[in-house]
């Protein structure tokens, strides 16, 4: 899409509006799982921390092991999420840069 008038501009960031609303819930639904899995894990950890034998560096060793891929689906999609929406942000934010030059332009 060509921004080269500020019509154009505007229907894209706009466009832009629609798909971080449209977003906003699944990333809200997203961030809940990853903090919700983020406790589990940590609980994980301890747990297992606690019932290990040796060395406290022995036993965070296997405690870090056992809980180190837990959550790992719920904490990628929550950082893709994040990082499509601070990539529509950076869009709109040069939209608007755009918008703002056209207009002293005029």
């Amino acid at each position: 899409m060509s921004l080269r008038s500020p019509a154009e501009v505007m229907e894209r960031l706009d466009a832009i509006e629609v798909d971080l609303a449209d977003r906003q819930v699944e990333l809200e639904d997203a961030a809940w799982k990853w903090h919700t899995a983020k406790r589990d894990r940590e609980k994980h950890r301890a747990e297992t921390f606690l019932l290990a034998e040796g060395t406290v560096a022995e036993r965070s060793a296997v405690a870090e092991k056992e809980s180190a891929t837990d959550g790992r689906d719920e904490e990628a999609r929550y950082e893709s999420l994040k990082a499509v929406v601070r990539t529509l942000e950076t869009r709109a934010s040069i939209g608007q840069s755009i918008l703002r030059s056209q207009a002293r332009a005029a």
